[in-house]
Formats: structure tokens, sequence, C-alpha cells
């Protein structure tokens, strides 16, 4: 959707470990740490600040074959969950 933001790129506080298709993150300002499943390492790897909220969900749900309605809510918490932990910046 033009006008809306895009969504990163990942924050310059934040490592990235990805092993097996998982991605861990790591917040060096709160030693935080959060492991990805499969699939919120794949919108993690589409938060790269090219994309925004609706074309990631419509690249997610071509990747798993469902309707972007019955994606959308689990993909915006998902974006929403790495704004709050401090891992994305918040969208302007």
């Amino acid at each position: 959707m033009q006008g809306s933001p895009r969504v990163g790129p990942p924050e310059a506080h934040v490592l990235e470990t990805e092993i097996d298709d998982e991605i861990s993150l790591y917040n060096v300002q709160d030693e935080s740490v959060i492991v990805l499943n499969i699939t919120a390492s794949d919108v993690w790897r589409l938060c790269d600040g090219e994309q925004t909220l609706d074309e990631i969900v419509g690249m997610i749900s071509r990747a798993y074959g469902v309707r972007e309605d019955q994606i959308r809510e689990e993909v915006s918490v998902t974006v929403e969950q790495f704004i709050d932990a401090g891992f994305l910046p918040s969208p302007q």
C-alpha cells in the first residue's frame, strides 16, 4: 500500500544469529534475547525497511499458501512484538 510506513530496518543494537532456518535476536542495550520460530523468522527477514506491513503480509501469505486475511493479524502481532522488544524502530 503506498503511503504506509516501511517496517524496519532492525535497530543497530540488535545482533542476529541463524541456526537451522530459525533466528535468535539479541538486544545489546537490555541484554534481551528472543528465539524466533520459522514463521517469525520469515517475517523478521522481511522487516528490512524495504516493505510495508501490507507487503509483508502479502509475501508471507503467498509463501505459506494462505489468504492474507487469515495471516494478517498474526503477522501484525509479530511485527508489534519486534517493535515493543526494541528490535525494530516504531514506524514513522
